[in-house]
């Protein structure tokens, strides 16, 4: 048992070298070889680049500069919550009515200068605005009894406005939704409405 008789029978005898694997090796190269990708084109310098095409019918506008203005006055009208009610009062240190507290806000946060009463302030702080296009800073109106606007608040957003309430109360904020300011809302007018903002 020398050789190959001395391998056992399961183990294969190793198979002689075919002559023709080095023509396959070949074969098989050049196949490779037709697969590949084209070769690449020279890369082609870049020119400026073009200029876009205007669109039909579009003619840009003046950007309109910021009004912060409205933050302004919530910023302030928030600001005086807590403040004590006092007939006839228009400052922070004596405390404030509701036309007192609207016209010293704007007076402080953006300059405008508003009637003394709140008939006045209905009468003449900038134009109407309805109910369902409400915007901070705009004044919102009551007629609490029948004799007319007696009251005036600032919307503050989302339904509430901030304002000096009565007699024995505080600068706080309310909701339009309530009913007894449902049922005596008279109306609303945007003193910032200089412009066409």
């Amino acid at each position: 048992m020398n050789g190959r008789d001395a391998l056992p029978r399961h183990y294969p005898a190793r198979p002689a070298p075919a002559p023709c694997r080095p023509a396959l090796a070949l074969l098989a190269a050049a196949l490779l070889a037709a697969c590949a990708s084209p070769p690449r084109p020279p890369p082609v310098a870049a020119g400026p680049a073009s200029e876009p095409l205007p669109l039909r019918g579009y003619s840009p506008r003046q950007p309109r500069p910021l009004d912060l203005r409205s933050d302004d006055v919530l910023m302030q009208a928030v600001g005086l919550i807590g403040t004590r009610y006092r007939f006839g009062g228009s400052r922070p240190e004596t405390g404030f009515d509701c036309s007192g507290f609207t016209s010293w806000v704007f007076a402080e946060a953006a300059g405008i200068q508003l009637p003394r009463t709140a008939r006045e302030q209905f009468e003449a702080a900038g134009p109407a605005v309805p109910r369902g296009a409400l915007q901070a800073g705009d004044l919102v109106f009551f007629e609490q009894s029948r004799r007319g606007i007696d009251h005036v608040g600032i919307y503050v957003g989302e339904g509430r406005f901030v304002h000096a309430p009565s007699r024995g109360g505080r600068v706080r904020i309310d909701s339009l939704s309530l009913p007894h300011w449902q049922r005596s809302f008279e109306g609303a007018r945007r003193p910032l409405a200089d412009d066409g903002r």
